[in-house]
């Protein structure tokens, strides 16, 4: 059975040509979107995710493991364990997931001891997110909200005052309105606090997306995207994220693993080509702009001046 651990589980490839800016807009084969239609398709596939999960899995299904990071697949045991790490210490620490999901990473950090938030535009992701802190023991600790991060107020749906001592998202940036959703990550961290982002990236030139995204290419080569308005991250909206945010550190992963965007890898293969990529992004500065992913890390909030 899948595990939705974020809001965007299985493979985290997004490669949309159009990057939707401040003014809410979304380009794409339907048309522009404002925010609220964008969040709109994100809540109907996720609905129809959750609606064959909760017909089909028994309590076993719903299960995490406190002694490992919940990896949605082999593709995240490094990137994520990363992200996690930078999170610090997890007992007794208010933790907010944007993004939730089925509630697997949610759960894992409640196991830890941290008190977290997690939120999600699908309701319907949210009731797997609920069985499943039910089902580990850990509905005390796990709070879940049907609310974009755009928009995202904890007072406004009775949770405690007071910022979060972390942020943590899997596979969703490229989902938000930057400006939006920036301004209020700011707003949520506490001081000191960091919120820490696995992201798909593509720093090459705008019309390699272009040639990605055409019916040429995707007729041999389908994209391996839950929803039309995902989009790998590139240079416009690391400049976003500076406008935001003081401190914005990112670390590259998977290089020649970029090929699983356009074959199914075995894992010998992907796990030579994974060993590699960590020697070229080592040895080699200017592989980091080809890399596939990224662990993004925010801190120092600013008033986006």
């Amino acid at each position: 059975m899948p595990d939705l651990s974020s809001s965007s589980p299985g493979h985290p490839h997004g490669l949309d040509p159009h990057r939707p800016e401040h003014a809410h807009g979304h380009e794409h084969a339907h048309g522009v979107l404002t925010l609220d239609e964008r969040h709109d398709h994100e809540a109907q596939t996720y609905d129809e995710m959750a609606r064959t999960l909760l017909a089909q899995w028994c309590d076993e299904d719903y299960l995490v493991s406190p002694d490992q990071i919940p990896f949605a697949n082999r593709e995240h045991v490094d990137f994520l364990t990363d992200a996690v790490q930078r999170l610090g210490p997890l007992a007794g620490r208010r933790i907010l997931e944007v993004g939730v999901g089925g509630g697997s990473l949610a759960v894992w950090l409640a196991l830890q001891g941290a008190e977290v938030v997690g939120i999600d535009v699908s309701s319907g992701i949210l009731a797997v997110a609920e069985r499943r802190a039910q089902v580990n023991g850990v509905a005390d600790r796990v709070s879940l909200v049907h609310s974009p991060v755009e928009s995202f107020d904890p007072a406004e749906h009775g949770l405690a005052a007071g910022g979060f001592d972390a942020i943590i998202g899997n596979n969703v940036v490229h989902h938000f309105d930057r400006d939006l959703a920036l301004a209020n990550l700011g707003r949520l961290l506490r001081p000191g606090a960091v919120a820490v982002f696995c992201e798909p990236v593509l720093f090459l030139p705008e019309w390699t997306r272009r040639v990605r995204n055409s019916r040429l290419v995707t007729r041999r080569f389908p994209m391996h995207t839950h929803s039309p308005d995902e989009r790998s991250l590139g240079a416009d909206d690391f400049a976003t994220m500076r406008r935001w945010f003081a401190r914005v550190e990112w670390t590259p992963y998977q290089v020649l693993c970029r090929l699983q965007n356009f074959v199914e890898l075995t894992d010998p293969m992907w796990h030579r080509l994974e060993s590699i990529d960590r020697m070229l992004l080592r040895r080699i500065p200017a592989a980091r702009r080809v890399c596939r992913l990224a662990v993004v890390t925010l801190a120092l909030p600013t008033k986006g001046a």
